[in-house]
């Protein structure tokens, strides 16, 4: 595993480095074309380095033997003033391409990073308060389960996804619609709306969900030589998932600002939509691979009571797609989706109810998890809990079973 995350980190490294070197040298002179041009190959150089040099480092420093410091990032709060300077500023970059577009990829890769790095450094530092006893953890470990979320669980649920939705709209074209499979997006346009609205909404809330969250929450599998108890794997969920949503927000960001939206005026007006809900789904998405790490858990450990964790991270995460269906589901595959105030209205305060939601929580389940022991090495030395729980009993809130 080690020899893999070197060669994939070191491709990945390369690939941002050529990437800068071919991608600069012809940018348009229009704005709005510069703008996208620069987003999409600065801002794609930036992710692929960042990640990918972590990666290679971490995994050349486990094959060379070197031992991972602990995990150790205080007042992570202090990253938060940020976001909102990013989204401000991204708005003003977007409604005026032609001011300083060199700066708008910066300003975006900030906008992306700031709420999954917060919410996976405050999960990390939360567990390690919780429990003194355990094995801490280290920055191998966090930056592991993070750039999993972001490259393995994204490549392999992408490719399913696509799959699916390939597959389904061939077969409803060809059964419901009229004309040719390809272009795909013109014969989707075919198809009488009820069908489309089952074509979007199966593929966003059903099939995307099903099989982000099992990608995400199988990081339990392949960390499964750690012997983590539940809050441990509740951890690794969240790392998984708030690396899932750096991804993907990414490359959603990509998509938003090419020539065309621009020039219908929709990122100018609404790229700070964008910007603040895609913060949602980074609590979405942690607490969502957070849940569904604990189903694996529950299964690799045969402890049935956490089974409910993985089917109620693939409803949380439907959940939230279908609300944001109901807000711009005319802008997905089939187009056939509503575009009405009373639903954009109920879709937002659905949103921000998931949202406050999935943070409390995460705090909560964060604290009142526990694992089943200290660390080997405590245990050798005779440092035991204050108190020894039977199984029924270990999910409680923090004043149970903590570890003196």
């Amino acid at each position: 595993m080690a020899g893999i995350a070197v060669v994939v980190g070191s491709v990945a490294f390369l690939g941002a480095l050529l990437l800068l070197l071919f991608g600069l040298t012809n940018l348009s002179a229009d704005h709005d074309q510069r703008l996208f041009q620069l987003n999409a190959t600065v801002g794609s150089a930036i992710v692929l380095a960042g990640l990918g040099g972590f990666l290679a480092y971490q995994g050349a420093s486990a094959l060379g033997g070197q031992s991972s410091k602990p995990f150790v990032v205080r007042r992570a709060w202090l990253i938060l003033p940020a976001f909102p300077v990013a989204v401000l500023l991204g708005q003003l970059l977007a409604q005026n391409s032609e001011s300083c577009s060199w700066l708008f990829p910066i300003v975006n890769v900030a906008m992306v990073s700031i709420p999954s790095l917060f919410i996976a450094a405050l999960a990390a530092n939360r567990y390690q308060r919780n429990h003194p006893l355990a094995w801490p953890v280290s920055w191998r470990e966090w930056t592991s389960g993070f750039i999993y979320g972001a490259v393995g669980a994204t490549m392999v649920a992408g490719v399913i996804n696509t799959a699916y939705l390939l597959v389904a709209s061939a077969v409803l074209v060809q059964t419901k619609g009229d004309g040719d499979v390809f272009p795909l997006e013109d014969a989707l346009r075919t198809l009488p709306r009820g069908w489309g609205i089952f074509l979007d909404l199966s593929t966003i809330s059903l099939v995307a969900p099903l099989n982000e969250e099992f990608w995400k929450g199988m990081l339990v599998a392949f960390f499964f030589f750690r012997k983590g108890g539940a809050a441990r794997c509740f951890l690794w969920g969240i790392l998984a998932g708030t690396g899932f949503n750096l991804f993907e927000t990414f490359g959603n960001s990509l998509a938003l600002v090419n020539p065309d939206q621009l020039a219908e005026n929709t990122i100018g007006r609404d790229w700070w939509i964008f910007a603040s809900a895609r913060a949602g789904t980074a609590a979405m998405h942690g607490l969502a691979t957070g849940l569904a790490a604990l189903g694996f858990y529950g299964l690799l450990r045969q402890r049935p009571a956490y089974l409910i964790g993985y089917p109620a991270g693939v409803l949380l995460h439907g959940t939230w797609n279908f609300l944001v269906y109901a807000i711009v589901g005319d802008a997905f595959f089939s187009g056939a989706g509503p575009d009405t105030l009373t639903l954009d209205v109920l879709g937002i305060a659905g949103l921000a109810l998931v949202f406050a939601g999935s943070l409390v929580m995460m705090w909560l389940l964060s604290g009142a998890l526990r694992d089943e022991a200290p660390a080997p090495i405590y245990q050798l030395i005779g440092m035991r809990p204050r108190a020894e729980l039977p199984p029924e009993s270990r999910f409680r809130w923090p004043q149970y079973g903590r570890w003196g």
